[in-house]
């Protein structure tokens, strides 16, 4: 018995480093083939596989490579089994999804202590990751939802501890980053504002304003390392364009869907505000424009908003 369990581990070894897998032949949206699903019998081998591979990977940066590369495998096993409704397999190949990105995450800041930056890599992957779960989501049964909804905060969890490492190193490359994307994110928004499907809409404002939260940590890194102007230049001409194309969207939309914009509005405004006010401290505002470009019409709604929302709580 002993020796079938050594001839066994020779076997893993020998194919994982052998075959270790296509790593990023696809493309960037494209998830890879899912290979062995958590529904075969032979699933323990592909697991025991990877966890071996990883735990014989010393260097941060290829440990955080193969991570992500195995991360990617396991998102395409939860396609899979989504797919055809095995709700009990998604949620092993969650599991080991969640395990893969730890791991990652893990030696993000360990590669970047030793001169490595590989935290775009992690936030570009988890990006892919999270408009992958979020395209699965509208057809997803209940049950579905559920681990769909883990695999997501996972996904948040690891892009945002690569970007705040990334803030550490290089303040301004972590928000330029954060705003390409907050970028795609709007230039979808501005997709689905002609579809009458207000939840589709209400998801990707969400993810939308997720990421500018990340923006005002990033911004808070970058004051703590005294690098806050540029970074704050930065946000000034991007919210002001990010505040056009909404103002725009909010035109198009069905009237149910009008206040979300509007909460992402007043929200971009806030930002806004802060950074001119900063700016102007430092008489750095550039081409920052001092005043959100919004139309009066739409401010004056949210003006209302507020002040009926205060009202209430009020009494």
């Amino acid at each position: 018995m002993k020796k079938i369990c050594i001839s066994l581990l020779f076997c893993i070894l020998a194919l994982t480093f052998c075959f270790p897998g296509v790593a990023y032949a696809q493309s960037d949206e494209e998830l890879p083939a899912p290979g062995i699903t958590p529904d075969s019998p032979f699933y323990f081998l592909d697991k025991w596989g990877k966890q071996l591979s990883l735990m014989f990977t010393f260097k941060a940066e290829t440990k955080v490579q193969k991570a992500l590369q195995y991360a990617d495998e396991r998102m395409a096993e939860i396609d899979a089994m989504i797919a055809r409704n095995k709700i009990k397999e998604a949620t092993r190949a969650t599991n080991e999804y969640q395990n893969c990105l730890e791991i990652a995450a893990q030696n993000v800041e360990q590669a970047r202590l030793k001169g490595v930056d590989v935290s775009e890599k992690v936030a570009l992957m988890t990006q892919k990751h999270l408009g992958v779960v979020n395209n699965i989501t509208y057809e997803a049964t209940e049950n579905a939802r559920m681990v769909l909804t883990q695999t997501r905060e996972r996904a948040v969890v690891c892009q945002e501890t690569a970007l705040k490492s990334m803030a550490k190193g290089d303040p301004e490359k972590a928000m330029q980053f954060t705003l390409q994307l907050m970028e795609r994110q709007l230039n979808r928004i501005r997709v689905q504002a002609a579809d009458p499907e207000a939840e589709k809409l209400q998801e990707l404002l969400q993810e939308y304003n997720r990421l500018g939260n990340l923006g005002e940590k990033i911004s808070e890194i970058a004051k703590a390392l005294g690098e806050e102007t540029t970074v704050d230049q930065l946000v000034g001409q991007a919210i002001a364009h990010h505040l056009e194309v909404l103002a725009e969207v909010h035109q198009r939309v069905q009237e149910q869907s009008q206040q979300a914009i509007e909460d992402a509005i007043q929200n971009r405004i806030q930002t806004h505000e802060r950074v001119v006010t900063e700016l102007q401290e430092q008489n750095q505002l550039g081409e920052v424009p001092e005043e959100p470009p919004i139309p009066e019409e739409i401010l004056e709604n949210i003006r209302q908003r507020i002040s009926s929302g205060e009202s209430q709580r009020n009494k």
